[in-house]
């Protein structure tokens, strides 16, 4: 009788053991998850990492549903931007048949799907690792990767030659060019700004101060006009957020004022090129022929992706113009997101990505504004979102959502709809805490 009970007790003391075992391999694993995306983030700034990030977020989300299984948990997390992002990947994908280059367009349809495979990766590894200073630390890894990278640019535009007075000379991203680095200052500053606000010790907000200076000055010396427009949106909507209409209408004047000294500095002989329209003609000339080649094939398009404006119209590729006298030339692409993927595959893709947007940003930035309980998660969220709303503005003027600029995006996209609203245990991204009006939190 005592040995059957030894026994009896030795068999439930080992399994003990090994769930304990288990358990902290599964622990392990996702923790490594989480250290994989802060370096997924920070290096998300240097274009020629894109193909090593891209394998492997692949093999991680392989790795990841291979554990999802084995824990016998449900991988999928419901978000709002599931229905017009599914809405997006299969209407782009029906479309490719029509295409003007079929095998060309689903290369690029298999590339949007690999990019947002990196949000449904980063929302399962944050609803995975229960560890709540995780969102801040991804925040935090970006805002570094984005200061190595402006670092980079200010003292490669230095070396060049690079002057306040005029952008003939300007700051490049590493590896790339004004354009990138433009759009990723674009989405870092706010979320520097974010993470300065809510920071409590010393060294962490004059790291952010020392983050914003360089990012700014990045963003100053790339000398695109595209960047600053988007700061200008995301400096009137913080306005809006903060001081109501009144202070919106301060900023929009301080920007007019901003403008028009602009301008008369060009008539002093500084900033005579940065000013000039000549790459807004160019834009406004292409869009033309985007729209009326939108207007003959509504519903289907010419083919999803950047370069299949080129192979409809052969004759506007940079080889065929290099014989034209510059001011006749026209870029060879949209120059503009969206037209890009209206004229790609059709109106109802462009809808689809207009709604992927307004989602998020309703998820990020209610209307009206209220003040969560968790105010840090709040500010955090609000300055995702204004780096998205800076980032489609970027948009309107350059192909900017792809390569390692759409990770940075999704990654952002999920950090915010994580902190926004707790993921319940069955898999679903819950609402926010219950918010209280600024009002009664300022009477409180």
């Amino acid at each position: 009788m005592n040995i059957t009970t030894s026994s009896s007790a030795h068999s439930v003391v080992r399994p003990v053991g090994d769930v304990g075992r288990s358990a902290s391999a599964r622990a392990w694993f996702w923790g490594l998850q989480g250290y994989v995306m802060m370096a997924v983030a920070c290096t998300s700034f240097f274009p020629l990492l894109f193909r090593y990030q891209e394998h492997t977020v692949i093999i991680l989300i392989v790795l990841c549903l291979g554990m999802c299984a084995v824990e016998k948990v449900n991988p999928w997390i419901k978000t709002p931007l599931d229905v017009p992002l599914w809405l997006f990947m299969v209407w782009v994908l029906c479309t490719v048949p029509f295409a003007t280059d079929p095998a060309y367009s689903f290369a690029e349809w298999k590339k949007f799907v690999a990019q947002a495979g990196v949000f449904y990766w980063t929302l399962l590894v944050l609803s995975r690792c229960r560890d709540e200073r995780l969102p801040r630390m991804v925040l935090q890894a970006l805002v570094v990767g984005a200061s190595l990278l402006a670092c980079y640019a200010l003292v490669e535009f230095v070396q060049r030659g690079g002057t306040w007075r005029d952008r003939y000379v300007r700051a490049h991203a590493f590896g790339s060019d004004y354009n990138w680095l433009s759009t990723y200052m674009v989405v870092a500053i706010p979320v520097a700004g974010s993470l300065l606000v809510i920071g409590r010790s010393v060294w962490n907000r004059v790291a952010q101060v020392l983050a914003l200076g360089l990012t700014g000055a990045a963003q100053l010396f790339s000398y695109t006009r595209g960047g600053w427009l988007g700061h200008a949106a995301q400096g009137v909507m913080l306005a809006l957020l903060i001081g109501g209409r009144r202070m919106a209408f301060g900023v929009v004047g301080m920007l007019a004022l901003i403008g028009a000294g602009l301008m008369a500095a060009a008539h002093s002989g500084f900033q005579t090129d940065t000013v000039d329209a000549k790459t807004v003609d160019t834009r406004l000339m292409v869009w033309t022929i985007g729209l009326r080649e939108i207007a003959s094939h509504p519903v289907t398009g010419i083919g999803f992706g950047n370069n299949s404006f080129v192979k409809k119209f052969p004759e506007y590729s940079v080889e065929k113009q290099d014989q034209l006298p510059e001011r006749e030339r026209i870029i060879p692409s949209m120059h503009n997101t969206f037209l890009m993927v209206t004229l790609g595959s059709g109106i109802p893709a462009l809808l689809s990505i207009i709604w992927i947007f307004v989602a998020l940003l309703r998820r990020l930035i209610p209307i009206p504004m209220t003040v969560a309980r968790d105010r840090a998660a709040g500010l955090m969220a609000a300055g995702i979102g204004l780096a998205v709303i800076g980032f489609a503005i970027r948009n309107l003027f350059d192909y900017m959502f792809m390569g390692s600029l759409a990770h940075i995006f999704w990654l952002l996209a999920a950090v915010g709809i994580t902190i926004s609203g707790p993921i319940r245990s069955d898999g679903t991204c819950g609402e926010m805490d219950e918010p209280a009006s600024v009002g009664s939190r300022a009477s409180a």
